[in-house]
């Protein structure tokens, strides 16, 4: 026997406000400011509001690419995720146009805050001795992330952004590559809030 129809009309609505449904962009960028940009509305709800960034996650279930078990990649899944949002407030900071910039500490925002989340997906410091030895890229080092921009639950945009590194100790690799992706962050929501190009 069918659903009556406001059964239906009501568990969508429920599914939507759960942000289960799967969202389609308005538009998507490859290789611009960030190595993958899906945008979920055509511009920012606001360029006053408070910008927050969530502290990435990096667990072991989390880095599901390159090295997992290194010491470089152990110490830097408790050096990155306050490295990242650091240099990601710094930047913006210095960018703007937004004046209120922070790294979140509660799990609250202000009603019409922009929040930045996401996740480290790969810490690899690569290997030195192919980078002494063979060279031409061999054993560079690789730092991914992937995260989204959200205001008052409501998804903006969705980002993937890889750094690799060819030379250096790999600690030292994975700590800078770390920084230059804030930095990367912060130039995408500059871009997006002042109307410039994405690609």
């Amino acid at each position: 026997m069918p659903r009556p129809t406001w059964i239906v009309t009501a568990a969508l609505a429920a599914l939507t406000a759960a942000g289960t449904l799967a969202q389609t962009p308005v538009r998507s960028v490859e290789d611009g400011a960030l190595d993958q940009i899906k945008l979920y509305a055509e511009k920012l709800p606001s360029t006053t509001s408070p910008v927050l960034i969530h502290p990435f996650s990096a667990t072991d279930a989390d880095l599901t690419e390159g090295e997992k078990t290194s010491e470089e990649t152990k110490k830097m899944q408790a050096e990155a995720p306050p490295l990242l949002a650091d240099s990601f407030v710094t930047n913006l900071k210095k960018l703007g146009p937004f004046t209120d910039v922070s790294v979140a500490t509660g799990a609250t925002a202000p009603a019409g805050a922009l929040v930045v989340e996401g996740k480290f997906v790969e810490m690899d410091p690569g290997s030195m001795a192919k980078r002494m030895f063979i060279g031409y890229g061999a054993g560079k080092s690789g730092v991914t992330v992937k995260g989204t921009l959200k205001a008052d639950g409501k998804l903006l945009a969705e980002f993937q952004q890889r750094r690799i590194g060819t030379h250096s100790r790999g600690l030292d690799m994975l700590r800078d590559d770390t920084k230059s992706i804030g930095e990367d962050i912060a130039k995408f929501l500059n871009k997006w809030a002042t109307g410039k190009k994405l690609n």
